[in-house]
């Protein structure tokens, strides 16, 4: 579903995670018969696409712009937007990069403990994982990520975690 939109703030101090375009009530209960998990791809200016979730605000939902899709398509407040909206029909509501997609197929069971984490903590997870330009990295970080998973019985501790990137670091 396509609309016209602007970029708005929750508050007249904005810094760029308050940044947002709010989601026209006739779009949004359209786009929930079809993604009922709110989960769409998002597309500006129809130039850029990201995955990202329909969030609500008490009367209302809108898209949440983060500083790098505003640096990217230099958005400001009250910028005029056109949006596009399609039910994101990945399988983690954002793309997993090959190097995660190669370990979890070397490690079936750091594959099973993750799976059965929330869709949420998956998507945290290949954030984190996405986020790192290198490849070597991607598959490092994954690795940790799995052993971390494995060493726990499949809990998720994230402060644990961000231990466990400094040691394998260290390691090397």
């Amino acid at each position: 579903m396509k609309f016209n939109g602007q970029v708005c703030s929750f508050d007249d101090n904005a810094l760029y995670w308050e940044l947002h375009i709010p989601i026209p009530p006739a779009v949004f209960e359209k786009l929930l018969k079809e993604a009922k998990d709110k989960r769409v791809v998002c597309t500006l200016n129809e130039n850029f696409s990201f995955h990202c979730a329909m969030l609500p605000k008490v009367t209302f939902h809108y898209i949440l712009l983060n500083r790098e899709i505003c640096k990217k398509l230099n958005l400001h407040l009250n910028d005029n937007v056109e949006v596009e909206l399609v039910k994101d029909e990945s399988k983690y509501g954002m793309p997993l990069s090959e190097e995660m997609e190669e370990v979890f197929f070397s490690d079936p069971e750091g594959s099973d403990l993750f799976h059965q984490l929330t869709p949420g903590k998956q998507r945290t997870l290949i954030h984190v994982i996405n986020k790192y330009k290198s490849s070597q990295l991607r598959i490092e970080k994954s690795f940790v990520i799995l052993e971390h998973l494995k060493n726990r019985k499949g809990a998720l501790d994230f402060k644990g975690l961000n231990e466990d990137f400094k040691n394998f670091k260290n390691r090397l």
